[in-house]
């Protein structure tokens, strides 16, 4: 059950055998438009365009109030409630793939990756993003449904897709809950993830002390601000040693080390061994 107040524009759709797609516009005027949803899919959101001022409250979890933003994600597992407001002015677009888990193509991966499911709301993540947007991109193509080969792009796209969902959900369900400062440090962290900074940087970011940011997230997430990075940053770079054709050197160097060898050693310290022995035993 899908409900909202605001004037539907338009909605392009495609379903791939457990896997759908809308691309969807909305007109918003001078009240405020009402959203209410249940469902029994795993939907996962996208704003594609800026300046809506949002309210979402999913049930059971804190509400969230954003201002809408091109590619901010929010993830609704499936039987979850959401509750929520928008308001603004002019044309609103956002995208949003559904993913069934008793799809039986499915039921097996869900089974392997055994995840509790945690929503959250406006989050940047461009991993997420780089999964959604082809799936965005045949939706709106207009001879997406006659390709013989559709539907099973589809479910390795959803695959991908839920995998990253179970890996983000498990960190930290920071954008729809816990404490404002952990929120705030994350999202800085997410959008500065190939930067050089420090904690005390950090700590400014997210307008506390250091040392109480460092008791804020050992209480949220069981590690020390820069512990998240590295972790993140440990993550980013298995993830372009897999798929991209970026040298170590450049990685370390894209990912804000200060060198290779120190990148060398983070990566060997965290998953066993070297970024070479990682690649070569991906792509074998």
């Amino acid at each position: 059950m899908r409900l909202h107040s605001a004037e539907l524009v338009s909605r392009t759709t495609a379903n791939w055998d457990g896997v759908s797609a809308e691309i969807v516009d909305r007109r918003f005027g001078a009240r405020p438009a009402e959203l209410y949803t249940l469902s029994t899919r795993h939907a996962v959101y996208v704003e594609l365009t800026d300046g809506i001022v949002c309210e979402r409250e999913v049930v059971g979890f804190h509400s969230h109030r954003y201002i809408s933003r091109m590619h901010l994600l929010s993830f609704r597992p499936a039987g979850s409630t959401l509750r929520g407001t928008a308001s603004g002015s002019g044309i609103h677009s956002y995208g949003v793939v559904f993913i069934d888990p008793e799809c039986e193509h499915l039921r097996q991966p869900l089974a392997q990756i055994g995840n509790e499911w945690t929503p959250f709301t406006a989050l940047r993540n461009q991993q997420i993003w780089d999964e959604m947007a082809p799936l965005l991109a045949e939706c709106a193509a207009a001879d997406a449904r006659k390709r013989p080969l559709a539907r099973f792009y589809a479910v390795g796209r959803a695959i991908a897709l839920l995998a990253l969902l179970a890996d983000e959900t498990g960190q930290a369900s920071y954008a729809g809950s816990g404490d404002r400062r952990v929120r705030s440090a994350l999202a800085w962290i997410h959008d500065n993830l190939t930067h050089e900074f420090t904690l005390e940087h950090l700590a400014d970011v997210a307008n506390t002390s250091a040392s109480q940011l460092v008791r804020l997230f050992r209480k949220s997430l069981g590690l020390t601000p820069m512990a998240y990075v590295s972790q993140r940053r440990i993550r980013e770079a298995q993830r372009l040693l897999a798929s991209s054709s970026m040298s170590v050197e450049q990685i370390a160097i894209h990912l804000g080390y200060s060198d290779q060898s120190h990148f060398t050693n983070r990566f060997r310290a965290n998953t066993g061994v070297t970024p070479a022995v990682f690649r070569r035993e991906r792509r074998a």
